[in-house]
């Protein structure tokens, strides 16, 4: 969540600001930070499957690598349709967007939005499960 969110604030502060030259250096630190994270879960999917002989576990955790995926990629085409829409927005010149151009950017935006939430929704559910079984574990 907190990988989202510094990307979030990022993205805000590059089209506030106007400075482009920015978003690569913000989405190389988001991906070097998913990057470690994904070995950190590799790691432990490896562990539970190798050393724990716990299979369920291994499927449960590559379900949440997929949703993790999807909401990954789902969040770069926001990022890029919030990019056209604020560029589409901002042009001074005679090449400024007409409102449907405008409209259908926004409703892209708005689209996407909710097919990241739908997204988490099932992060959530998938990481509820992974405490499901923990708590038998335990219990």
């Amino acid at each position: 969540l907190g990988l989202y969110t510094g990307g979030h604030r990022g993205l805000t502060t590059i089209l506030k600001s106007g400075n482009m030259t920015n978003y690569p250096v913000l989405c190389a630190k988001i991906t070097a930070s998913f990057s470690v994270l994904s070995d950190t879960i590799n790691a432990v999917k490896s562990s539970m499957i190798n050393h724990r002989k716990r299979n369920d576990i291994g499927q449960i955790i590559t379900q949440l690598q997929r949703h993790e995926s999807e909401k990954l990629n789902l969040t770069a085409a926001w990022h890029l349709e919030r990019l056209r829409l604020n560029n589409s927005t901002s042009v001074v010149s005679s090449e400024k967007l007409d409102d449907k151009t405008v409209r259908l950017l926004r409703q892209g935006v708005a689209s996407l939005e909710g097919e990241i939430s739908r997204s988490a929704e099932l992060i959530n559910d998938t990481i509820d499960e992974l405490r499901c079984i923990m708590a038998e574990e335990m219990g």
